[in-house]
């Protein structure tokens, strides 16, 4: 007796392929924790995505393969200094938040960047 399998359903057939879905699933992750996030780091995100943008083009240093440290936290410096001192925050504790928060910026610049030149 032959073993044979039901015709698979239509959107079966042609699944999305696993990186595109995880590719959303990080995306949905992000835009779900930006919005939770406290209402200062929300302002600094604002202003390091607006820093970005002026400088998001293909030939730019945040797309190299390995960025340059020194000019990745000149930047960081040029955005701290568009950010007001926080009373409840030290200046150094604020300037290693905005470098965690620039560096992860760049990096999902980077991921869009890559997906969209598959």
């Amino acid at each position: 007796m032959e073993n044979r399998r039901p015709p698979l359903p239509y959107f079966m057939t042609y699944p999305l392929p696993e990186d595109s879905i995880n590719a959303m699933d990080r995306r949905n992750d992000r835009e779900y924790f930006r919005q939770i996030y406290p209402r200062e780091v929300k302002r600094y995100i604002r202003i390091i995505v607006e820093v970005l943008d002026r400088m998001d083009i293909k030939e730019s240093y945040i797309y190299d393969e390995y960025p340059d440290k020194v000019r990745l936290e000149r930047l960081s410096d040029t955005i701290l200094r568009l950010i007001p001192l926080e009373k409840n925050i030290s200046r150094e504790t604020q300037k290693n938040l905005i470098r965690v928060l620039l560096w992860e910026e760049i990096v999902e610049r980077r991921d869009r960047n890559r997906s969209r030149n598959r």
